[in-house]
């Protein structure tokens, strides 16, 4: 088949081979292999450093702004599987600790401190899982936000032709790319939010709609309720019915819906609750994951209240190598 359209098309030699634009173009059932090339790379690039005596303040800085920003292009259109993360992850720590990428000194510290932030006892590391699935909630982001584009018009003539993206479903044989676009709805749906028009779109119980309000959905069971839509809170005047939001909601619930604005000339739209301006971001989305590793493995008291030592320890005017 392939001889016959070079024959048509006059092809005198193939530029699809392993990679293009830097991105692998065949992608099979094992994703470590194909991006091999990345911690390869990071280890290259890495070994061109070692032998030099420098501080842990001085390692800090290539590996954070040179060595972790290697896997982004690749990370932005794919899901890297947790081994290719780890191979990435293993000459960075080793040059951190004993200045080579092959270095056999004691981590005196595991990785996953070391990717806490500084105010909570970390070094402000990457971790390369959750930074992946930030960069991915990005591509799902614009699938939302410009529907009538080329690419999501393919998507979801392929895919989800006959529903939307927050609820379609993966399918048996779907690409690597679109299962990497799933990985990263997940990051989505931890902060998307309903920014509330004529509420004619917006399910109460079901979608988050309440702004700071502990998960965004009310806490009053649904069972039993005659509203479903947020449009039959609404009067015809565009403010909050008060008399049948006292009647369906219990107070704390009340409280949230009086406070939470309300544009009855405007669609209900999705947005981004962690940034003020709505718009997805890769920096919010990456500490919203952060913050819920860090709940995970020390507590819900972590993430809330960041140490005010270590911020004292960082703000100290000495060389970084002493604050290190």
């Amino acid at each position: 088949m392939k001889l016959e359209v070079w024959q048509s098309l006059n092809i005198e030699q193939k530029a699809l081979a392993e990679r293009y634009l830097g991105l692998p173009t065949n992608v099979g059932c094992s994703s470590s292999e194909v991006f091999e090339f990345i911690p390869t790379r990071i280890r290259n690039l890495i070994g061109t450093w070692s032998g030099r005596e420098a501080s842990c303040a001085w390692r800090g800085v290539p590996l954070k702004s040179v060595a972790q920003a290697v896997p982004t292009y690749s990370m932005s259109c794919f899901l890297l599987s947790k081994t290719t993360c780890k191979k990435m992850r293993s000459p960075i720590a080793n040059y951190w600790w004993g200045s080579s990428a092959d270095s056999k000194h004691i981590h005196w510290l595991s990785w996953d401190r070391l990717t806490y932030p500084k105010a909570l006892g970390g070094m402000g590391f990457r971790d390369m899982r959750n930074f992946n699935l930030a960069m991915l909630g990005k591509q799902g982001w614009r699938l939302m936000t410009n529907p009538d584009s080329l690419c999501a018009r393919v998507l979801k003539g392929r895919y989800y032709h006959d529903g939307n993206f927050l609820t379609s479903t993966r399918r048996k044989h779907a690409s690597h790319t679109w299962r990497a676009i799933l990985a990263g709805r997940e990051v989505l749906k931890q902060g998307l939010i309903k920014r509330i028009g004529n509420g004619t779109s917006t399910h109460i119980w079901r979608d988050r709609w309440l702004p700071d309000h502990f998960g965004a959905p009310p806490f009053t069971p649904e069972e039993g309720q005659p509203v479903s839509m947020v449009s039959e809170l609404l009067s015809e005047n565009g403010q909050w019915n008060e008399e049948v939001i006292k009647q369906s909601f219990i107070p704390v619930d009340n409280v949230a819906i009086l406070r939470t604005p309300a544009r009855i000339h405007h669609d209900d739209v999705w947005a981004w609750e962690p940034e003020r301006h709505g718009f997805y971001s890769v920096r919010s989305a990456y500490r919203l994951l952060d913050m819920a590793r860090i709940r995970d493995n020390e507590g819900p008291e972590a993430s809330t209240s960041e140490n005010t030592v270590w911020r004292k320890i960082w703000k100290l005017k000495v060389p970084p190598k002493i604050k290190h």
